[in-house]
This record gives structure tokens, C-alpha cells and sequence, in this order.
């Protein structure tokens, strides 16, 4: 419950009481609004399409290593906050960061050549010293 869900019930269930509970739910949840899912994100000529698992820079689609793109859109998503590797690591691979592992950095490094951004002084996709990373939503309108 802590972590987000609405419910839970012990086994066995007994039919009349799991109708019980998704009665209520659905009345706990009639009349708000559905929320609207979000197909395409667009930042200057950078143009992902999340139903095809497309992105397009430029024109011209690129292709990406599939873990490569999760980590890319979990960055998209957030665009302009910080993410620590340890936010980062949970939401793309499930897992804590336990300050050795570089997959991050190696991705973010490969990212960062697919969209020619200067490894030395990146722009798109900003190191945060002590932080973690950025997608700067900016720095692909140019």
C-alpha cells in the first residue's frame, strides 16, 4: 500500500468479497478524469514516437540498442530534472545503484554519440556533478 496500490486481499478469496473490493475501487476512481497517454514528445527536431519505439533527429531515424532507448525516453520523460543514477538504474532496470555499476555511463556515453553531443562539454544530455543526469530540453532546438 506504501508503495502506490489501492488494495489487497488475503487468499483464499472468497468471489462475493473480490466484487466487494473492485466495486469500490471503481467507485473511488468514477468521475476523474482518464489520463491522457502520451504518444509522441517533441524537442526541436528530435521526435519520438513511444506506440513505435521511434526516434527521428533531424529527419533521419535513428536506431537504438533497446536498452539504450528505455534509458533515453526515461531521460525524455523527465525532461529538464535531474536524475541520479540510482533513480535512474530503478526506473530502467529495477535495480539500486550500488556505486560501482557504470551501465549508466556507458549508455548515456553512447546516447550522447548517436546525437553527436561533445562528450567533453555535453549539451542534450547534461552531466550534473554529484547529481546525476539531465535531458536538456532546450539544446535540441537548435
Amino acid at each position: 500500500l506504501e508503495m502506490g496500490a489501492d488494495d489487497y486481499m488475503l487468499k483464499p478469496v472468497q468471489p462475493r468479497l473480490l466484487l466487494a473490493h473492485l466495486r469500490a475501487i471503481l467507485r473511488r476512481h468514477e468521475g476523474q478524469p482518464e489520463a491522457v497517454e502520451v504518444r509522441q514528445l517533441q524537442f526541436g527536431e528530435l521526435q519520438i514516437d513511444l506506440a513505435a519505439r521511434q526516434v527521428c533527429w533531424k529527419g533521419e531515424e535513428i536506431d537504438l540498442k533497446t536498452s539504450d532507448y528505455n534509458l533515453f525516453v526515461i531521460l525524455v520523460q523527465a525532461a529538464g530534472k535531474v536524475l541520479s543514477r540510482d533513480e535512474l538504474l530503478r526506473r530502467w532496470r529495477g535495480i539500486d545503484f550500488d556505486g560501482m555499476d557504470r551501465t549508466v555511463d556507458v549508455s548515456i556515453s553512447r546516447l550522447r554519440k548517436r546525437f553527436n553531443d561533445d562528450a567533453q562539454e555535453p549539451r542534450k544530455i547534461k552531466t550534473v556533478w554529484g547529481r546525476g543526469y539531465l535531458f536538456s530540453p532546450i539544446a535540441w532546438e537548435e
